[in-house]
């Protein structure tokens, strides 16, 4: 998930229960998953969803049981692939590289290499193996990653993993609500029958200044903030602000 915010992508931590409000996920380390975990994601592509996926969905399922096949859980079909090779070396694998839609991505802990099952190779192992899979399945897709950018990106923080993080809401159609000048600072968009909300978060120990931009096409004329109000200067459809450590901004925007 780090990469996702050093990236400027709003990510939020997902329940199983809650995963249909949400037109995107992103599974990381899903190397043991219940049956009933795996029917949720499957009904969830299903139904219109976009899932990206890392390395070995479900290798281990109910009571850790490994499937014969893998993936397992019957995920096999959802990403339409299937194993043709697997190492479990995390001491060998904390510099993996393979490409992905393009991006050199580094990957960790373990390796996964498929072959189609109606899915398309979107990406190759150095050995020219199959390291990603993207699917068609029912009216959502899949991608299924062969190891585990999230982990590889935590170690090396490599540019070239973050562009391809940033480019999986290209990738799933949906479009960024705000972009934070700052990766460490977090901003969320509300919209409601009250109004509309800009939270800003910075979990960080010092005081940073930071501008925030919505995407969307509109002229803001007042910003305020109703926490601690925070001096706020607008330009077009951005906001600037220092916000100090660990502290907040709740922001009623018009």
């Amino acid at each position: 998930y780090q990469a996702f915010f050093d990236s400027n992508i709003q990510a939020d931590y997902v329940h199983i229960d809650h995963i249909a409000e949400y037109p995107v996920l992103y599974l990381p380390y899903p190397v043991m998953l219940k049956q009933q975990t795996a029917d949720k994601l499957i009904e969830y592509v299903k139904n219109g969803g976009k899932l990206i996926c890392e390395g070995l969905p479900g290798y281990f399922g109910d009571g850790g049981h490994v499937g014969v096949v893998q993936p397992n859980l019957g995920l096999d079909q959802l990403f339409g692939a299937k194993e043709k090779y697997v190492e479990f070396t995390p001491d060998l694998l904390e510099d993996l590289t393979l490409e992905v839609r393009g991006n050199q991505v580094i990957g960790r802990y373990f390796l996964q290499e498929y072959i189609t099952k109606g899915g398309t190779v979107v990406g190759t192992f150095k050995n020219g193996s199959a390291a990603a899979v993207e699917n068609s399945f029912g009216n959502g897709k899949t991608l299924l990653i062969g190891s585990y950018p999230g982990a590889g990106y935590f170690k090396h923080h490599s540019p070239e993993t973050k562009q391809f993080f940033s480019g999986l809401l290209d990738w799933a159609d949906v479009n960024q609500g705000v972009i934070s000048s700052d990766g460490d600072i977090k901003a969320r968009l509300h919209k409601g029958e009250g109004g509309t909300y800009l939270w800003v978060l910075n979990p960080s120990r010092d005081s940073r200044e930071v501008t925030i931009s919505l995407t969307e096409k509109r002229e803001l004329k007042e910003a305020n903030d109703l926490w601690a109000a925070t001096p706020i200067s607008i330009d077009k459809n951005s906001v600037t602000l220092t916000i100090g450590d660990r502290d907040a901004a709740i922001i009623k925007l018009q």
